[in-house]
C-alpha cells in the first residue's frame, strides 16, 4: 500500500514553525517514504493510481489541515481511568489510597477491558498515538497482562508497556505519620511487601513469552519508585534493562516526602535517590525519572552527564500539592525532557495540548526575566522529547523519511487557528484538542473525523454506563474504609510540609523552606 497526504502544512521542527509550508507526505506500509513539495512525481503517480482504482494506492485530502506528528504521552497509567473526576484537594499520600489498584483488588476482565479502551480512545482523539503504560497489574498475572494488551491492539493505538513493580510497602509519607495509630490503621496505610525475585521472574517470562511482539507493541521497565524497591528489586531490573535494551521510568521525586526520605534512607548515597540509582546501575542513558520536582542542582547535573532524563507531569504535579518541576534548569542541562499526563484520577484527562501549554506558563511564571523557552520546546517534548523517554527515538516523533507513519491531521479552520499566526504557538497556546480531525499510526486511520474507527463509541458508552455502577459501588467501600486513615495521613502532609529540607517548589512561596 502506497499513501499520499496532500496538501496540508506539514509541522518540521527544523523548518518554519509558525507557517509551516505545504508539503505532500508519502507513505509505504507504515513508514513515511517522503516529504516532497506539490506536484512532485512520485506523489502525484500514486494520486493518479488511487483515482484508476488501484487497491494499492491511496489518496487522503489535507487541504486546510496541520499535520503533525503523532503526540507521545510518556508517563501514564491505565489502571484508574474509572476514577476520572473522583478527587479534588487531596494530598497525594491521601490520593495514593485512594486510587493505587492495590486498594482496589481483582477488577473483571470486563472492567480491565474498558479502562484500557477509554484511556486509549481519549488520547487518540487528542492527537497521541503513542502512551507509555506503566501498569501496576492486579493480580500480577497473564490472563490481566493479556486483557490489558489485547484492548491496546483492539483499539488501534501504539504502547510502550511496563509492568509496576515495588516490593517495599510503605507509603513516602510513612516517616512523618503522628504516634499513636491504631494497628488496622497502620496495616492498611502499610500494605503488604512484595518479592524481588518473583517480580524479575515474571517480568522476564513475558519478554519471553511475547516474541516476535505484535504490531504496536513495546516494553519498558518499570521501578515504582527507588525508594519503593529493594536493591535487590533494582538490580534485577537494571540488569533487564540492559539486557533488552529496554527503556527504565521511574517516579522520582515526586514530593517533598520523597526529598524527605532520601536524606534519611539514602545518607550513605549523600541523600540522593540520583547518586544511589547510579551506584547500583540504574542511571543510564535509558532511564527518564518521572515528576523530579525536587532534584537539586548537582542531581540535574549528575542525569545530564548519564544521558537520562526526566518525563514532566505539571498537571499531575499541581493537583496532587507536588509543586512545580525546574523546568529552566533541565532545559540549561540540556537532560532530555518529555511530558505526560499521568493518571486521569489525578490529571483527568489524556490531553497532551494541556500538558504542553501548562509547561509553557509554568516556565514562565519562574522568575521575571527571558526563560528561553518557548511553544516548540514543549511541541519537542511532547513528540521527540517523549519518543526518546520511551526507547523510540528515530521512529516516532518527526514528520519525516524513515519515521513510522504515526501522524495527527489538526483542522486549521477550527476557532484556535483563526487568525493563523504561529502553528507552534497556536497548538500549544490555543488548541484543546478539538481540532483533532484525522489520527494514523502505522499509515493506519484510527480516528477519522474525531471519531474512532476500529470502535463504535456509542455502544462503548454503554457498556462503561454497566461497568461503572459497580465501580461505584467499590468505591464508596474504599471510602469509607479509608476514612480511619485520613486524619493521620493529613496530619504526615502538614509534618511534612513544615520539615525543613532546604527547596521550595510550590507557586507564590507557598509552605515549604526557600532554596
Amino acid at each position: 500500500m502506497k499513501t499520499v497526504i496532500r496538501g496540508g502544512r506539514v509541522y518540521d521542527r527544523a523548518g518554519d514553525i509558525h507557517r509551516p509550508p505545504l508539503r505532500d507526505i508519502i507513505l509505504e506500509e507504515d513508514r513515511i517514504l517522503g516529504v516532497v513539495e506539490p506536484g512532485e512525481p512520485a506523489a502525484t503517480d500514486i494520486a493518479r493510481a488511487a483515482s484508476n482504482g488501484e487497491p494499492n494506492a491511496r489518496v487522503i485530502d489535507a487541504t486546510g489541515k496541520l499535520v503533525i506528528p503523532g503526540l507521545v504521552n510518556a508517563h501514564y497509567h491505565s489502571y484508574d481511568v474509572l476514577s476520572k473526576g473522583r478527587f479534588e484537594d487531596m494530598p497525594f499520600d491521601v490520593w495514593m489510597l485512594h486510587s493505587q489498584p492495590a486498594y482496589w483488588g481483582t477488577r473483571s476482565k470486563a472492567e480491565l477491558r474498558a479502562r484500557t479502551l477509554l484511556g486509549a480512545l481519549e488520547a487518540l482523539r487528542h492527537g497521541i498515538t503513542t502512551i507509555q503504560d506503566m501498569n501496576s497489574l492486579v493480580p500480577q498475572d497473564e490472563e490481566t497482562l493479556d486483557t490489558i494488551l489485547s484492548a491496546y491492539a483492539e483499539v488501534g493505538i501504539r504502547v510502550v508497556f511496563s509492568i509496576a513493580v515495588r516490593d517495599l510497602a510503605a507509603l513516602d509519607i510513612e516517616p512523618f505519620l503522628p504516634p499513636g495509630i491504631p494497628a488496622d490503621v497502620a496495616a492498611l496505610i502499610n500494605g503488604k511487601p512484595g518479592d524481588a525475585k518473583a517480580d524479575i521472574a515474571f517480568i522476564r517470562a513475558q519478554l519471553a513469552r511475547r516474541k516476535p511482539l505484535p504490531p504496536r507493541l513495546h516494553w519498558a521497565i518499570g521501578p515504582s519508585g527507588p525508594q519503593r524497591c529493594s536493591t535487590e528489586l533494582l538490580e534485577g531490573l537494571a540488569a533487564i534493562s540492559a539486557d533488552f535494551d529496554l527503556p527504565v521510568l521511574t517516579h522520582t521525586y515526586e514530593t517533598r516526602a520523597q526529598l524527605a526520605k532520601a536524606r534519611k534512607a539514602y545518607a550513605k548515597f549523600g541523600g540522593s535517590y540520583v547518586r544511589y540509582m547510579r551506584e547500583i546501575g540504574l542511571l543510564t542513558h535509558r532511564t527518564t525519572l518521572a515528576h523530579g520536582v525536587y532534584l537539586t542542582r548537582p542531581e540535574i547535573d549528575e542525569l545530564a552527564k548519564a544521558g537520562a532524563g526526566v518525563v514532566h507531569n505539571p498537571l499531575a504535579n499541581l493537583k496532587l500539592k507536588n509543586g512545580t518541576a525546574p523546568l529552566i534548569d533541565f532545559k540549561r542541562a540540556g537532560i532530555n525532557l518529555s511530558l505526560g499526563c499521568d493518571n486521569c484520577s489525578c490529571s483527568d484527562c489524556q490531553n497532551l495540548f494541556q500538558a504542553m501549554k501548562m509547561y509553557a506558563l509554568l516556565a514562565q511564571g519562574m522568575d521575571g526575566e527571558a526563560s528561553g523557552v518557548f511553544a516548540c520546546d514543549a511541541i519537542d517534548a511532547a513528540t521527540i522529547g517523549s519518543a526518546r523517554a520511551v526507547g523510540l527515538a528515530g521512529q516516532v516523533g518527526e514528520v519525516k523519511a524513515g519515521m513510522k507513519a504515526d501522524l495527527a491531521l489538526i483542522d486549521l479552520s477550527d476557532y484556535a487557528y483563526q487568525p493563523f499566526n504561529s502553528a507552534a504557538r497556536q497548538m500549544v497556546y490555543s488548541e484543546t484538542g478539538r481540532a483533532v480531525d484525522t489520527v494514523m499510526i502505522d499509515g493506519d486511520i484510527v480516528l477519522s473525523g474525531g471519531k474512532p474507527v476500529k470502535l463504535d463509541w456509542d455502544s462503548f458508552r454503554g457498556e462503561l454506563t454497566e461497568i461503572m455502577a459497580k465501580a461505584d459501588t467499590d468505591y464508596a467501600t474504599l471510602a469509607q474504609r479509608n476514612a480511619p486513615a485520613l486524619p493521620y495521613l493529613l496530619e504526615a502532609a502538614r509534618n511534612v510540609n513544615r520539615a525543613r529540607l532546604g527547596l521550595n517548589r510550590y507557586a507564590g512561596g507557598g509552605i515549604g523552606d526557600p532554596e
